[in-house]
Formats: structure tokens, C-alpha cells, sequence
């Protein structure tokens, strides 16, 4: 290997490992335990604009009876855009990174029905 391709590589390398520390989407799941999760998120009670205050604006999708859900997702991993840069995609999609998952249900009235956090590890196996 010349010595021109292995400081390409030594400098992608390093720039991964700095970005190594990097989280996408909502960083208010990584502190949102299950037991400050029943107190924010009581059905029939919370309703869209308590959980806009708790969470921000989350991914919305709306059925046509009215209700819909909310969505908040948290990875930890690789800045954002690495993932999608040639080459460095293949061996980043490889990693085992720990995710977090709010899913909110909403009736037509904008009151919680149900909700759901998950913990997982995204990445190819």
C-alpha cells in the first residue's frame, strides 16, 4: 500500500473515531427512563402539546379516523451523513449502535391513548 492511500486512510479512520461520539434525533430520549416515561406520558390525560413541550415535534403520522402517532427515535453512533457517504456506509450500516424509540398514539381529540419506549441496537448482525 503506498503512502499516499494509507494517510487517506489513516485520516478516515480518525475522522470516524471522532464522529464515533455522535447521536441522530432526539436527544431527550437518552435521559428518559421508564419511570419518568409513566409520569409524562399518562393515557387519557397527556395530550399533543404536553408531549410538543416534553419532546419537541416528533415524525407524525395521521389516519384518516383522526388519530395518529408520534414518533421520537435516538441513535447513538457515527455523525450524521457518514452513513450515506460510498464505501463508508458499508462498514458504518456494520455497526452495533444502541437506539431508543418513543412511539405516542393520539385519539381525534389530541388525548394519549398509548405509548411505547423501546431499546434496541441498530445494525446489521
Amino acid at each position: 500500500m503506498n503512502a499516499r492511500r494509507f494517510a487517506a486512510i489513516a485520516a478516515l479512520l480518525c475522522g470516524l473515531s471522532a464522529g464515533g461520539c455522535s447521536t441522530v434525533g432526539n436527544g431527550r430520549l437518552v435521559q428518559l427512563e421508564a419511570a419518568e416515561a409513566r409520569t409524562l406520558l399518562v393515557v387519557g390525560r397527556t395530550t399533543r402539546d404536553d408531549a410538543r413541550q416534553q419532546f419537541g415535534a416528533g415524525t407524525v403520522i395521521h389516519f384518516q379516523s383522526g388519530m395518529e402517532t408520534w414518533h421520537y427515535f435516538h441513535r447513538e453512533g457515527v455523525a450524521k451523513g457518514w452513513d450515506d457517504v460510498p464505501y463508508i456506509g458499508l462498514i458504518t450500516a456494520r455497526l452495533q449502535r444502541p437506539t431508543r424509540e418513543l412511539v405516542l398514539l393520539f385519539d381525534a381529540g389530541g388525548v394519549l391513548r398509548r405509548w411505547s419506549l423501546q431499546e434496541g441496537r441498530s445494525g446489521l448482525p
